[in-house]
């Protein structure tokens, strides 16, 4: 527990009034703060917390506020990118983009067994060729899409 020590001392005005522009300009809220700054300043005593660790306070605190405002703007982005893919391949009618699902389903095989031949490039095309009711071959777009070679 702190305990602080009141001391009473009448100084010249011309003295009071570098205080006092001291105050304002270290952006205290009283003479006795400013006295303080001083007398700790003179004695290496920096235990106050300066305009610019105010500063630097406030401009953490407006950084962390840009963060957060970035962190849901790029939620919304990927939201939003999302609902695009979803809608183009709901409303694609000739069908160029499918999930993993929709594919498994018009190839009439397992989700399984697309996620083992997806990554296999030309012989994933034909493999899903050979599968195609249409003989429509297919490739992988990424984000378990597949987009119609």
């Amino acid at each position: 527990m702190s305990t602080e020590t009141e001391i009473v001392s009448y100084i010249p005005p011309q003295l009071y009034q570098r205080v006092e522009q001291f105050k304002e300009q270290q952006s205290l809220n009283s003479i006795a703060d400013a006295v303080n700054v001083i007398l700790e300043d003179y004695f290496g005593l920096h235990s106050y917390q300066t305009p610019t660790d105010k500063t630097l306070t406030t401009m953490v605190e407006d950084l962390s506020g840009e963060v957060s405002d970035l962190k849901s703007q790029s939620q919304l982005q990927q939201q939003n990118f999302s609902d695009r893919l979803n809608q183009s391949s709901n409303t694609n009618s000739q069908g160029d983009l499918l999930d993993r699902k929709q594919l498994a389903e018009r190839l009439g095989v397992d989700q399984t067994a697309i996620a083992q031949h997806e990554t296999d490039g030309k012989e994933f095309v034909e493999w899903s060729k050979s599968k195609d009711p249409a003989q429509i071959a297919w490739r992988y777009a990424g984000a378990n899409l597949f987009r119609r070679v």
